[in-house]
Parts: structure tokens; C-alpha cells; sequence
């Protein structure tokens, strides 16, 4: 599968099944690779933010502007430590490197103003496969504790994954989609008001990511087997719990986990990167 990011040479999919997803990032000289994952999320802001079907229409002369203009409209404040753009783009970029999706429309489109964090799903993706079409409704966050982050990831399960919230969001995805995406006439018509809901919850997929501070990296600094299996047992946990804690569907739900040392030192990583491509 190709991977437009080649987050593989980061990211390893150590877990990968129907319900749950787990990437280890992995150290080098003994060192979490803190900085090629930062740079690795880093690359997708100008997808994220100008949009996938922007890519093939920036001419060479505006590269420059563009890439300031994406920077500048992920946001330009300075109180970005509990902003939720990060876990957006980190969605987004497990879900075009390991899902194989195309970004249908970018939900910064839906602010009302500049710093003001748009509301509705953190990501909206299609996968097409032959005839199996999917529409990937996500949602991602950045805790201090897994747990803490699962159980935010259910509230959402609960506020959004119902037939009103559903109906207003795509009756606002649909006036802005591009024309040139994939089968706009299959979304268009999945997300038309008078459509059935079986139809909508069986054509859906619910991708919630949760990136969080993990202990794993307090006492190994190492790829060893043992580090290997406690990573894995530490995912499956947070797994079990959030199946635990869901309400009880028939919805494709996937819970994707992104174990770190310090998600506030992604964070601080990640401004500055955002900062410096504003001023390129």
C-alpha cells in the first residue's frame, strides 16, 4: 500500500485488526524519536489545511505563499497547549498512511473565524474499493492518560453518532464539498437528509484516535521483546476498557493508539515547526 507520508520509516503498526489499531514509534540511540515523529506529522499540514484537492493545482511560483497560508490557518496563537489541531493532523495522517483513505474535506473549513477550533469530526475521509465505499468519521485526542483520552473519545461516540448531530453535520459537509472528489455523487447522496439511517450507520466508519502519555517510556529507552509485549499489553487494556465503556452499536468503530513519552513536548515540537513554516 502506498503511503504518501512514508510514516512507516516512524510509525510501525504493531496491532492491526477489526477494532484496534496500535503504533509504536520506537528509539533510536536510546532515545525516543521524538523528532522524526514530529517531522512526520509536520509534513501533512499543507494537505490539511489547503486540502487534498488542492495538490495538483499549486503552481511552482506559489509554493511559498501557500505553505505560509497553510501554516497560518492551522492557527496563529500562542495558546496552542490545549488546541486539538495536532490530533487532527495525527489523525489525519494514520488514516492516508494506514487506511489507505482521501481526505473528502477538511473540517478547518467550518470555522467561523481565525483560532476559533471548528466543531463537528476531526477528520472526514472516504476509502473506495471497488464497490465497497466507506466515509471515515473521526475523532482524536491528546491526554496526559489513555484512559482519560478513551473515555473522552467515548462521550463523543454518544454526542455524535446519532441521527440529529449526524444530519447537521452533513448538511454543512455537503454544501462545501469539492467537486472534484471521488464518487461525489455516492457522498452526496449517503449524506442527502432524506437518506435511511441503516444505510448511513452501514456505509460509516468511526476512526478514534487517542495519542497519550504513556509509562512505557519510563523504564525502557530500548526496542526489546519485553518492551514489545508490554506495549501490546498496555493497548489491549486501554482497548478492553474502551469496549467496556462504548455504548453498545452495530457502528464500524475503530480505536487507533499512539503511546508517547510526553504529548506536551509533541506539542511544544510541533508549534515551533508550525511557527517556523509561517514565517518560511
Amino acid at each position: 500500500m502506498a503511503r504518501p507520508f512514508n510514516s512507516d520509516l516512524v510509525l510501525d503498526e504493531r496491532i492491526n485488526n477489526s477494532s484496534l489499531r496500535a503504533y509504536h514509534v520506537g528509539f533510536d540511540q536510546n532515545k525516543f524519536r521524538l523528532l522524526p515523529l514530529v517531522e512526520t506529522i509536520r509534513s501533512v499540514i499543507p494537505e490539511y489545511a489547503l486540502g487534498y484537492h488542492q495538490g495538483n493545482n499549486i503552481p511552482l511560483t506559489e509554493i511559498v505563499d501557500r505553505l505560509q497560508d497553510a501554516a497560518k490557518t492551522v492557527y496563529t496563537t500562542d495558546k496552542y497547549k490545549r488546541r486539538g489541531e495536532f490530533g487532527e493532523l495525527i489523525l489525519h495522517l494514520l488514516l492516508r498512511d494506514f487506511c489507505n483513505s482521501i481526505p473528502l474535506i477538511s473540517t478547518i473549513f467550518f470555522r467561523d473565524a481565525p483560532n476559533i477550533p471548528a466543531h463537528g469530526f476531526d477528520g472526514v475521509h472516504v476509502t473506495i474499493n471497488g464497490n465497497d465505499k466507506k466515509l471515515w468519521l473521526g475523532e482524536s485526542k491528546l491526554y496526559k492518560s489513555g484512559t482519560d483520552g478513551i473515555t473522552d473519545l467515548v462521550g463523543d461516540i454518544v454526542k455524535h453518532f446519532n441521527a440529529d448531530y449526524l444530519r447537521q453535520q452533513f448538511n454543512l459537509i455537503t454544501r462545501k464539498l469539492p467537486i472534484n472528489a471521488p464518487e461525489i455523487e455516492h457522498w452526496r447522496n449517503l449524506m442527502h437528509k432524506n437518506q435511511k439511517l441503516d444505510i448511513i450507520f452501514s456505509s460509516i466508519a468511526i476512526p478514534m484516535v487517542c495519542t497519550y502519555n504513556s509509562p512505557l517510556f519510563v523504564n525502557h529507552n530500548n526496542e526489546t521483546q519485553q518492551y514489545i509485549d508490554e506495549f501490546k499489553k498496555e493497548c489491549e487494556a486501554l482497548h478492553d476498557e474502551f469496549n467496556r465503556k462504548k455504548p453498545a452499536s452495530n457502528l464500524e468503530i475503530v480505536l487507533l493508539l499512539l503511546p508517547v513519552p510526553d504529548k506536551d513536548e509533541l506539542n511544544k515540537e510541533l508549534d515551533a515547526r508550525l511557527k517556523a513554516m509561517q514565517r518560511v
